[in-house]
């Protein structure tokens, strides 16, 4: 896949063989940074949704303490 390129002096790697190294090293983390994203958001829904509950809970507790 990469070749090494050996004329006379000059030992390295193709231009070609370069570029798709940094295209996928710059895919790769723009896929993570995605992935984080969307994590992100659904921990932020998730915590949304965790608040939601916790306080309508309390609030028929509130309403049961009340009625006693």
């Amino acid at each position: 896949m990469l070749k090494q390129l050996r004329r006379g002096d000059h030992n390295g790697w193709l231009l070609p063989d370069a570029l798709l190294a940094l295209g996928i090293v710059a895919l790769t983390i723009g896929l993570a940074q995605q992935t984080l994203t969307v994590t992100q958001h659904g921990e932020r829904v998730r915590t949304a949704q965790l608040q939601r509950a916790r306080e309508q809970h309390d609030q028929a507790l509130l309403s049961w303490a009340a009625s006693q």
